[in-house]
């Protein structure tokens, strides 16, 4: 009977042992599978964003008037073609909201504007890819969203005497410099794919991004008469628009 028990209390304990092992192959099993999925591809999610637009017109060369009174008056001033019609965009906003405010204010001021809902799409790249890696290509593929966010804080800061210029132009170069740091990481671990036309396209937005943000901080104005609150908005709007 002793020796029974012993046998028994053996037979329990590799069994409790099997199965904690199992337990463990399992799980690291689906850990495994997880790191894979995460890191099989990067991505960047359908966003939405709210311009607020003050005239249009079916002709772009109509609005060349309008464009250089609202550059002067903090506004973007810039065109966006959508459905046969050119429209004169003053900015743009994540939350509608802050568009509707505005475009109610304005309407209180004997102003008409109209709100365009302009959609980006979503855009995925599959492939096998480092942590490192996905993480620079998510980065990159954000980039212009998370510019126009940090850049709209700016004008906001800067029209609403948070910030004057000389702050503000600061914060624009650091946005600039951030910027750089994205591309020159992107070209460097992405070096040997710049060939495939997915990466060759991501590499050309990089660089029209880097373009903007150079006239921006260069002060590169389109009038005599804009403002550097236009001139932030109106990079932004070229941005992600584009």
């Amino acid at each position: 009977m002793k020796k029974f028990s012993i046998l028994s209390l053996f037979v329990v304990i590799v069994g409790i042992l099997v199965c904690v092992s199992s337990a463990y192959l399992l799980s690291t099993a689906i850990l495994s599978a997880n790191i894979f999925q995460n890191n099989s591809s990067a991505s960047f999610d359908k966003q939405i964003v709210y311009a607020i637009s003050m005239d249009k017109s079916e002709t772009k060369e109509s609005l060349s008037d309008k464009i250089k009174e609202l550059q002067s008056q903090n506004g973007a001033g810039y065109i966006y073609e959508s459905e046969n019609f050119f429209y004169v965009i003053a900015s743009l906003y994540e939350n509608q909201n802050d568009a509707e405010k505005v475009k109610s204010n304005l309407e209180t001021s004997g102003v008409s504007a109209e709100i365009l809902k302009i959609e980006l799409s979503e855009i995925k790249i599959k492939g096998n890819f480092s942590a490192e890696r996905k993480e620079i290509l998510n980065k990159c593929l954000r980039a212009d969203f998370d510019t126009f966010k940090v850049l709209y804080d700016v004008a906001i800061s800067l029209d609403t005497n948070v910030f004057d210029k000389t702050k503000a132009k600061l914060q624009c170069n650091n946005i600039f410099s951030n910027h750089i740091s994205t591309k020159t990481n992107f070209q460097t671990f992405f070096k040997e794919d710049l060939n495939n036309e997915t990466f060759k396209k991501i590499n050309e937005n990089l660089l029209s991004t880097e373009n903007i943000l150079s006239n921006l901080i260069s002060e590169v104005f389109q009038n005599p008469n804009q403002t550097f609150s236009s001139l932030i908005k109106l990079s932004y709007c070229q941005i992600l628009l584009k």
